[in-house]
């Protein structure tokens, strides 16, 4: 056996299996994180002027100045007795004399150090478990007579530097494994909460798509207000101001020829479209409740998503076509024809990851019991027009012919078209035609006009202007139309179209802006091209 250490006692590796009886290590002081083995049966303790712990033979040395106790092996474990004039603490109480038991918390004088004292069970203990480390953070915690804030600092601190030195290195391994494993569940839900945060803006997007969407919609689209305001109307016989509008023959005296034979070619637009999930490639759909209802957000918008499992959401509009001569091609506006497309509902569709597909495109005929299918041939990219096919065996014998030369300033023009669209087919119907529409319950964007033209009540409504400039790319004019009368044709004395309906300009006392039938010429002459 080698020789005892500095301490006086002998080292573990010296140590015989058996021989270990208990341990103190030091928790606090210079000493901090040392272990020192107890082997013999009489052991001095002393602390040195800068509170270093060490422990030697009992009759190896005369009493040194910095002895403070004694530790005597009693049979079944050590006793530790103070030296006249100094002071110890077991588990926090002021003792002369103790048994130690497993686990005492022993401090040595006012300032310490604090050590832990431990039975091995005559073995020699290689690790540490994690419930004794864990405790003697506990103890040192509870019996230390530190400031709070350095006993709890102190405590966690040296429980830290244990478990990484102490312990068994599979323990070590499996921290270390488990703290990776934190560390990557902490990754994937940053993860997570960026996707989330990606998807909640992209739903805000959608939803702000689907709101600009929905307004040019409901500009087009009946609603029950819109119906109750035509019956009250009715009722209190007052002319709205879609029976105001009139035809041109029975407010201004204007050729009955001229209306009469482009009346058959001017063509009532409907149509929806719906939204495409471009990620998932699936139309957005309703979803629906328990009871098969359509549900909606909290915002009042309709709940729509690419896995809802009602019908595609459908965005209605209408607007003003006219057949052309010899040609079986219906002219109207671009922003009727992709009605998406205008203001600021492409950028909205495009943020939101979106994309448009018309579901139903239907042109009414004066005349014609039946809608006509109408498909998109082409449309301007320089002026609002497009293009639309149509069965040519529908259209026999039908269309307007275009004109020459542009019109000249303080010329006639008549406008033909359907301003505010539905609404005013159903005030020219008539309050019969609405009182049968609400006894049969057919108040449906649809079924309204297929009934309306089923019984002849399609005719544009006419009006009379006089052009006020013209220019390469526009005719503005003064005759009176609204919303839903866009893509009309603009009519001179002989019946020739001089310009196409665009746009209404009501800051400048309600003119109206045309394309030229230049542009018109143009664009089928892409088409003939292609």
């Amino acid at each position: 056996m080698r020789k005892p250490d500095a301490n006086g006692i002998r080292p573990p590796q010296d140590v015989k299996g058996g021989d270990v009886r208990a341990f103190l290590e030091s928790l606090t002081g210079p000493s901090r994180g040392n272990v020192i083995w107890l082997v013999d049966n009489a052991l001095t303790v002393s602390v040195s002027e800068n509170r270093a712990l060490s422990l030697r033979l009992k009759d190896d040395n005369p009493p040194h100045d910095n002895d403070v106790a004694a530790l005597q092996w009693a049979g079944d474990g050590y006793s530790i007795t103070a030296f006249s004039g100094n002071k110890i603490w077991v588990n926090g109480r002021l003792v002369s004399s103790e048994r130690l038991g497993h686990g005492d918390m022993i401090e040595f004088g006012e300032k310490g150090p604090m050590t832990r004292y431990r039975i091995c069970n005559h073995l020699f203990p290689t690790h540490h478990t994690v419930e004794d480390i864990l405790s003697d953070a506990y103890a040192y915690a509870r019996s230390s007579r530190r400031p709070f804030a350095k006993r709890m600092s102190g405590a966690l601190r040296d429980s830290g530097r244990r478990l990484a030195s102490q312990t068994t290195i599979l323990f070590r391994i499996t921290v270390l494994a488990a703290l990776f494993l934190i560390a990557g569940l902490v990754y994937l839900l940053y993860q997570n909460d960026q996707r989330l945060a990606e998807s909640i803006d992209e739903e805000s997007r959608k939803i702000e798509a689907v709101a600009v969407m929905l307004a040019q919609t409901r500009e087009d689209a009946l609603t029950p207000e819109d119906l109750n305001a035509l019956r009250n109307a009715f009722e209190n016989q007052i002319i709205s101001t879609e029976q105001r509008l009139g035809t041109l023959e029975q407010r201004a005296g204007a050729p009955t020829r001229v209306i009469t034979a482009s009346t058959r070619s001017v063509a009532f637009i409907q149509g929806a479209y719906g939204l495409r999930h471009i990620e998932s490639g699936k139309l957005l759909r309703h979803v629906l409740g328990p009871n098969g209802e359509k549900l909606q957000t909290p915002f009042g918008q309709p709940w729509i998503e690419p896995d809802g499992t009602g019908e595609p959401a459908e965005f209605q509009f209408t607007g003003t076509g006219f057949l052309l001569e010899g040609i079986p091609l219906i002219v109207t506006n671009r922003h009727v024809a992709l009605p998406w497309t205008s203001a600021d509902r492409e950028k909205a569709l495009k943020a939101a990851g979106l994309e448009a597909e018309m579901l139903n495109l239907l042109a009414y005929l004066p005349g014609e019991a039946e809608p006509i299918e109408a498909t998109l041939v082409r449309y301007s990219e320089t002026a609002d027009l497009a293009l639309l096919s149509v069965d040519a065996n529908r259209v026999q014998g039908l269309g307007l012919p275009l004109s020459d030369a542009a019109p000249r300033a303080g010329e006639e023009v008549y406008l033909l078209g359907y301003p505010t669209g539905l609404k005013a087919l159903i005030a020219q119907a008539g309050p019969g035609f609405l009182q049968t529409l609400e006894k049969e319950g057919t108040l449906n964007f649809w079924s309204i006009a297929s009934r309306l033209s089923f019984e002849g009540k399609i005719q544009p409504l006419a009006s009379r202007g006089i052009v006020a400039r013209t220019s390469p790319g526009s005719v503005v004019y003064d005759a009176e139309t609204t919303t839903g009368g866009s893509g009309g044709p603009a009519l001179n004395r002989r019946g020739e179209v001089v310009a196409i309906n665009a746009a209404i300009l009501p800051e400048f006392g309600g003119s109206n802006i045309g394309v030229p039938v230049s542009g018109l010429v143009a664009l089928l002459g892409e088409v003939e091209g292609q």
